[in-house]
């Protein structure tokens, strides 16, 4: 099929070609609005593959580490750390003028022999003092925030903090204190808690913020709530994600959308419906407040998923878009449209874009124009569960 350079003349919608991201641009669209919109999961051995290293600051502004940053990657002997993965990272993103989270300063796994083989609690606190001070000290500046704690909790909550190795040798108050030690280390970094299934679990959900909510008030320095975002089957409830991140704005913290990805079926609907997820928390978040977003990835080609046959990711394998990249790229063209403080663009506008990309049928369009008009009205009342709604993908794709 010939490419054709499309343009909106007197209103008509002219014909559409094949679907490109070659023209959109996540990264761009998040600048108009504000946003940081990053890839997580970014092994620095996928920036051998030329693809993944033309798309990944194409279309993100920001990225951050896979396994790389956990502990016995960057210090696998005691007092021997290696950097030199990471160092390829934060060179890329600088060169591409892009933020870099340090992700998973401790969790659950990947702790060497040499550190679980201490079991003195002064010990202990003095290895994560220095492992901090090592790694926070080089990318001060250059890593701009860090998930401090990953997956504390049990995996579907209702049973307290995991019992992992940190809680056993320090105590169960072992996350004030590495929260402490990680702001000494750089006062200036923000610094979060990362959890999986809080949007799905509400017993879950119940005890992060119980959790959180008192270190705020004995003055922990901690500035944010990580939401993983793995989905799997189908979105969490709406309103939810609003609810969480007005519960952790009231204590005076930011929420982030951490490693968002989608895993469905691999049905004759599944890029439909996995779009329809995209678009529905994505709107949902962005109107909630959230200002950074992050995938576990981009590519289906190095995804990861518990779920047979699933993609889980915004293109396939072959670097093509699947509409979840376009359900994400017009929610942020939305929010970028009916910001007060950054309105940029038109309802019209934004369809045109998907039917120049080829995503969208020209006879399609109009029905577009008319679901995000809707959906803008709501955003402009504060109506975010309604416009997730009022696209529907299935129409129009």
């Amino acid at each position: 099929m010939i490419t054709v350079v499309l343009t909106l003349v007197v209103g008509a919608y002219l014909p559409a070609t094949p679907a490109s991201a070659a023209v959109l641009s996540l990264r761009d669209k998040a600048a108009e609005a504000g946003i940081l919109i990053g890839s997580g999961a970014v092994n620095p051995a996928y920036l051998d593959d030329p693809q993944f290293a033309r798309v990944l600051p194409q279309q993100f502004n920001s990225l951050s580490p896979e396994n790389e940053l956990k502990w016995s990657f960057v210090q696998p002997a005691q007092g021997s750390f290696d950097f030199s993965k990471l160092d390829r990272l934060v060179d890329f993103a600088e060169e591409h003028d892009m933020a870099v989270k340090g992700h998973g300063l401790i969790s659950g796994c990947c702790n060497p022999a040499w550190l679980e083989q201490i079991q003195d609690p002064s010990r202990l606190h003095a290895a994560i003092t220095s492992h901090f001070e090592a790694i926070m000290t080089r990318y001060a500046g250059k890593m701009d925030r860090w998930d401090v704690a990953t997956e504390v909790f049990s995996t579907f909550g209702g049973t307290g903090l995991a019992p992992n190795y940190f809680y056993q040798v320090l105590g169960p108050d072992y996350l004030a204190k590495v929260f402490q030690i990680a702001h000494a280390a750089d006062p200036d970094a923000k610094l979060f808690i990362n959890e999986s299934l809080v949007e799905y679990y509400p017993a879950k959900r119940q005890e992060l913020y119980a959790l959180v909510s008192d270190l705020v008030a004995r003055g922990v320095p901690i500035h944010g709530v990580g939401l993983e975002t793995h989905l799997t089957l189908s979105p969490p409830e709406p309103g939810v994600i609003t609810e969480i991140v007005n519960s952790y704005k009231a204590l005076g913290l930011e929420v982030a959308i951490t490693e968002m990805d989608v895993h469905l079926n691999p049905d004759a609907n599944h890029d439909v419906n996995q779009a329809q997820i995209y678009w529905s928390v994505i709107t949902e978040a962005l109107a909630a407040g959230v200002r950074d977003i992050s995938f576990w990835g981009f590519t289906d080609k190095y995804a990861y998923t518990w779920l047979p046959g699933a993609k889980p990711l915004m293109f396939d394998e072959n670097y093509h878009p699947k509409p979840a990249f376009f359900a994400t790229w017009v929610a942020l063209a939305l929010h970028a449209c009916v910001s007060p403080q950054r309105a940029s663009g038109s309802t019209g506008e934004i369809a045109q874009a998907l039917v120049t990309s080829g995503t969208v049928d020209t006879r399609d369009a109009p029905k577009l124009t008319n679901m995000l008009r809707s959906a803008a009205n709501d955003l402009r009342t504060r109506n975010a569960g309604s416009a997730a709604t009022r696209v529907q993908w299935a129409k129009v794709l």
